[in-house]
């Protein structure tokens, strides 16, 4: 009774297969010593929690280590940006947000409507429907259809979140949100929803770029970080006494640094609006070259920092290309990656160790591996 207690504890915790492998040893078990059966149990469990380990992308699933993950980046981004990132960030969302507020600025001089964002547009449908705002209903309609097709162009240029300088085509999108406004121009301002695109365009950009942390083009998610930002702070404080720790300071330095982001971005999109303004009044339509040449500026910007980085952007995209690869546990798959893997950067070093600290197979020998050569 012991023994078939045993056994049956054993094929209950081991899957089909394995199951199967253990029924066609069990006459062997009836005859070895009682130390011996306890010895290969144990070993058996051992490979058990060993076949049930996952993959990193796998833990991600779990919502706990999700948010440690999530917490601990924001922080780091803020507090261990690249000079690169920083000057990025900042610089590119304010010459877009200076931008964006001189396009909004100079479309309610022309035409009476924001252009910019949708809020207003969408509410004035209803408005316009029962009277209550003059003008054709249409009008706030096509500003929110254009908006949309801008966000949706942009979505087929750029195909993924995160800052990817000289990886994502962020020069075309910009080419692009400066071409639309100038069609504008070219046509005397007479089609506000060219304006109502080039927005959406530029909206999804930075977007994506910035992982919804950064707007430019309105200014409602802006100015609610800049206050829960302030809020958290003066909290900290008083809860605290001024006495932070070490966790406590880095939330505090990285709010900090985001309430100085945003508002350096709120500035710059009431300077803009000044600026589209005086250049309305004193240029007219010309006034729309303002916004459009700021963008432009920021594509050929973006242009020239591809050509003169193109060795580091390559071995940015691989090195991404590794790190998706091995916590997905699909493994390398071209030589590259594997000259990658193998050498003694920062980033190679950390894959190494989350994938036990072996050195990964030379090209062809993983297949051959599963095949039997």
């Amino acid at each position: 009774a012991f023994w078939l207690t045993k056994i049956k504890l054993l094929l209950r915790k081991r899957q089909d297969t394995v199951a199967r492998a253990t029924c066609s040893r069990l006459p062997l078990l009836f005859t070895l010593p009682h130390a011996m059966v306890q010895q290969q149990l144990i070993e058996e469990s051992e490979e058990s929690s060993e076949e049930e380990s996952v993959t990193f992308a796998e833990a991600l699933q779990n919502s706990a280590i999700r948010h440690v993950l999530l917490d601990q980046l924001q922080i780091s981004d803020a507090l261990n940006p690249s000079v690169r990132e920083q000057i990025g960030i900042h610089f590119v969302g304010i010459v877009l947000s200076i931008a964006a507020g001189a396009c909004n600025a100079i479309a309610f001089a022309k035409f009476k409507y924001y252009v910019s964002h949708v809020s207003g547009s969408a509410t004035g449908i209803g408005l316009r429907a029962e009277d209550l705002q003059t003008g054709p209903v249409m009008m706030p309609v096509w500003l929110v259809v254009y908006f949309i097709v801008g966000s949706f162009i942009c979505g087929l240029i750029v195909h993924s979140n995160g800052m990817r300088l000289g990886q994502a085509r962020y020069e075309v999108v910009l080419f692009l949100v400066s071409a639309m406004e100038l069609v504008c121009w070219y046509h005397d301002l007479a089609h506000p929803e060219w304006l109502a695109a080039a927005m959406g365009v530029q909206n999804a950009m930075i977007t994506s770029w910035s992982t919804a942390v950064v707007r430019t083009t309105h200014m409602t998610g802006t100015a609610t970080d800049l206050g829960s930002s302030l809020g958290r702070t003066t909290m900290r404080f008083i809860r605290l006494g001024g006495n932070l720790e070490d966790e406590d300071w880095n939330h505090h330095v990285a709010d900090r640094k985001k309430l100085v982001l945003m508002i350096c971005l709120l500035l710059s999109f009431i300077a803009g609006g000044y600026i589209g303004a005086v250049g309305y009044n004193a240029y007219k339509i010309h006034s729309l070259l303002i916004p459009a040449g700021l963008t432009f500026m920021l594509g050929v910007m973006h242009l020239v920092y591809c050509l003169l980085n193109r060795k580091e952007v390559k071995e940015e995209e691989v090195a991404e290309t590794v790190f998706r690869r091995q916590i997905s546990g699909k493994g390398l798959d071209d030589a590259e990656q594997q000259r990658f893997v193998q050498g003694n950067s920062p980033a190679a070093q950390f894959i190494r160790q989350i994938s036990g600290g072996q050195k990964p197979d030379p090209p062809g020998r993983v297949a051959g591996k599963y095949l039997g050569s």
